[in-house]
């Protein structure tokens, strides 16, 4: 399905680049996990200025993103659902950019990328490969981006949202 070895980090900058613009601010119960994105965003954008990537270039930038979301975590500086979907995103990047040769990892790295993609996007990975697939993984990856900005952006509006939900459910109050 996905040929690891012409999978560049490249693809996914060119998806990545797009959400540069984000508005990034710095709200002090979400400034961590904006600091994270911002660093996802970064990189990439630092690897496209450059004409640098690869699985050896992202390499350290990946492993300092998950040191830096592990004590985001254990520091209560990001909520459970941030770090969950933060992880994947940071697992699935590596996942996508590994070197593989003979395609021993290939059964596992296709399902994985066809399960994020239908997860993310609700789209069917195309099986032919290539550069459609890529895409794919890239506009999937980029999503996941943008939706960890919007739950950053509403976590201040959710108990709102839960309790209008809740008067729905079981009827105004008497």
């Amino acid at each position: 399905m996905m040929n690891r070895q012409v999978f560049p980090a490249m693809a996914i900058c060119a998806m990545v680049l797009n959400l540069t613009a984000f508005d990034i601010g710095p709200a002090s119960e979400k400034k961590a996990g904006y600091a994270l994105l911002d660093q996802y965003v970064t990189t990439f954008r630092e690897m496209a200025t450059r004409g640098s990537g690869g699985p050896d270039a992202l390499e350290p930038f990946l492993q300092r993103m998950a040191v830096d979301t592990k004590k985001a975590k254990e520091q209560a500086e990001i909520d459970p659902v941030f770090y969950t979907h933060f992880s994947r995103l940071l697992a699935m990047t590596k996942l996508f950019v590994e070197h593989d040769p003979g395609n021993i990892l290939k059964t596992l790295i296709d399902r994985e990328a066809a399960n994020f993609v239908k997860d993310i996007t609700g789209e069917d990975l195309v099986t032919t490969g290539g550069a459609p697939a890529i895409g794919q993984v890239a506009n999937a990856l980029a999503e996941e981006i943008v939706n960890l900005q919007i739950h950053l952006d509403t976590l201040d509006r959710r108990e709102a949202i839960r309790k209008k939900l809740h008067e729905r459910v079981t009827g105004p109050k008497k």
